[in-house]
């Protein structure tokens, strides 16, 4: 936190002194509520209750995760910094920039703790919107086929495959191609030199990454997507070298 900020703290009342000295219960309340992305992409990914019953528990966590998660969210979007997740001292004012965000579920305004937490949320805004179409191919495009892939799968049967593919091989296949989508934004989008001139605007909802902060949010891009990139690249290898 910046100077000025530790000095209106010390200006703070007990009681608003109290409230701003407990962060925790907001952070972990938004660290639970973003909980089922995790959940259904390993029910995705491993399968747990075999295909049909992992799909038939992940789809619908991820069909109503908004539900409940992006309320949350924008009930809190004036108290929270949308970077790093922490909670704005109560008398924040215009030490705190606003963010107003033109999203897919419609227009957002956010707040960031100090303006150098304002500068990378821009850049990956500028970054992400100027990217739009090939993010949304590669995360909701892979995201998609996967899901008809995994269904037709778990219709013929473990073992039996469609096309000779296996539910593996769809795996593999969703690895890969939300790690080509994500690594870059990962790693480049807050690096990037130019942030949003004009009104920003997000090809995707921002209220799954202000649970916990998009900063955290892209490292797990980042740490993940090699992960994914790794685990797609040796299936495919494999599955190449017994066809060959």
């Amino acid at each position: 936190m910046d100077p000025e900020l530790w000095r209106r703290r010390a200006s703070l009342s007990p009681a608003d002194e109290t409230a701003y000295d407990a962060p925790m219960p907001t952070r972990a309340t938004g660290f639970f509520l973003f909980l089922p992305v995790p959940l259904v992409l390993f029910l995705l990914t491993r399968a747990p209750l075999g295909t049909r019953a992992s799909l038939g528990v992940s789809v619908p966590l991820m069909l109503t995760h908004r539900l409940y998660a992006r309320p949350w969210a924008l009930g809190r979007a004036d108290r929270r910094c949308l970077w790093c997740g922490a909670d704005l001292p109560p008398d924040a004012g215009s030490s705190c920039p606003e963010l107003a965000v033109a999203e897919p579920s419609g227009r957002a305004t956010w707040r960031a703790c100090r303006e150098a937490h304002a500068v990378p949320v821009r850049r990956v805004l500028a970054w992400a919107e100027r990217r739009r179409s090939f993010l949304a191919v590669g995360i909701v495009g892979t995201l998609g086929l996967f899901l008809l892939w995994s269904a037709a799968s778990a219709l013929v049967g473990p073992g039996r495959g469609v096309l000779g593919l296996s539910f593996d091989d769809a795996v593999a296949f969703f690895r890969l191609g939300i790690a080509a989508a994500v690594l870059p934004l990962g790693w480049l989008a807050a690096r990037t030199s130019s942030a949003a001139v004009g009104p920003l605007r997000s090809p995707f909802p921002l209220h799954v990454p202000a649970l916990v902060g998009l900063r955290t949010v892209l490292w797990l891009f980042r740490l993940v997507g090699l992960l994914w990139l790794a685990q797609g690249t040796l299936q495919l290898v494999g599955r190449i070298a017994v066809l060959g």
